[in-house]
């Protein structure tokens, strides 16, 4: 009787494995239909996109922030994607004169790329730029002006890549909110593992301090050349809200940590170099609109660097937004 037990003991147990088994292949087959590959169609897109890279610097013991940006310029581009495969082209639209005159002329070199498989993905930038203006005078002087406090012979220099790996890339698709080549049917998410390095340097002739503002001021903030090296890991979180397969919502958080050497140049040439922990936070949004004639699609994109060397605050953000109208092609 023992013996007929076991048997069936065992047989109720082999059959709720195979009860569990099948449901899980099924929930796997289930799980590869979330995601429709668009890729075999080709893709082609308008769109405007907006770089910038900003600087602000503040001394923490006398409670001073300078906030320093360049003139900003909205480029309009053409682009295609075909077999993941994807190439843009963007111009700068023209500005005008009263809006260099206020905020002053900006030289610019700024490439942004981006890879996205389905499991790995990477992001790049180029930045150099040269002519900033300080865009909160009013904290230190009573500014009346209609033009900023501007720096024209002041010049960013940053470099960096970002490389992360998606972990339920069978539910969730990094490509559906941001390259739009992909549609998520259903909500889905997944974390995220990576690695970053940077590389971040600003200059100017006699510092970051205006000449329109009060030399107390340029005492506190005694600054006029910084770089800095940076690398390390990242973990983060993505997510897309999916509405009626036709509205998509994506946010991707990836902060890092690790390693930084970071050097500071005074106006009487001292220097200061320091080894401390780095921090970053590459932050994505992505809103879509599927129509059975075309797509619409807003992204956007900041990474924030973080650089400290008492007594100040160096923080760097990378930017970059984009409003795309697209239509698929069969091919």
């Amino acid at each position: 009787m023992q013996t007929n037990f076991n048997i069936g003991l065992q047989k109720h147990a082999l059959s709720a494995f195979l009860m569990v088994l099948s449901t899980i292949c099924g929930l796997r087959a289930q799980d590869s239909l979330n995601i429709l590959d668009y890729s075999d169609k080709l893709l082609l897109r308008v769109y405007t996109v907006t770089k910038l890279n900003t600087l602000s610097i503040q001394n923490r013991e006398a409670d001073k922030l300078l906030i320093l940006e360049p003139n900003g310029n909205t480029n309009l581009g053409f682009g295609f994607n075909y077999k993941k495969f994807g190439l843009g082209i963007a111009f700068g639209l023209p500005r005008s004169e009263d809006r260099d005159r206020v905020y002053g002329k900006t030289q610019r070199f700024d490439l942004q790329g981006s890879m996205y498989g389905k499991r790995f993905g990477a992001d790049g930038f180029f930045q150099a730029y040269k002519g900033y203006y300080n865009s909160n005078p009013k904290d230190f002087v009573d500014w009346t002006n209609d033009a900023f406090p501007q720096l024209n012979t002041m010049r960013v220099l940053s470099v960096g890549l970002a490389a992360f790996y998606v972990f339920n890339s069978d539910r969730y698709s990094y490509r559906a909110a941001y390259v739009r080549d992909e549609m998520q049917k259903e909500s889905a998410g997944s974390f995220l593992l990576g690695i970053f390095g940077n590389f971040d340097e600003s200059r100017t002739d006699s510092g970051f301090v205006p000449e329109e503002f009060p030399e107390d001021l340029r005492r506190e903030i005694d600054v006029k050349e910084f770089q800095n090296l940076a690398m390390g890991i990242s973990v983060g979180y993505a997510y897309n809200l999916i509405i009626k397969r036709r509205f998509i919502f994506g946010m991707a958080l990836l902060p890092g940590f690790g390693y930084q050497r970071v050097t500071v140049k005074e106006l009487n040439d001292n220097v200061k170099k320091e080894d401390q922990p780095a921090g970053q936070l590459l932050t994505r949004i992505g809103l879509g609109y599927e129509h059975p004639s075309f797509y619409l699609g807003l992204t956007g994109s900041v990474n924030l660097r973080s650089i400290n060397l008492a007594p100040y605050d160096f923080n760097l953000a990378t930017t970059q937004f984009r409003f795309v109208l697209g239509k698929r092609f069969d091919m």
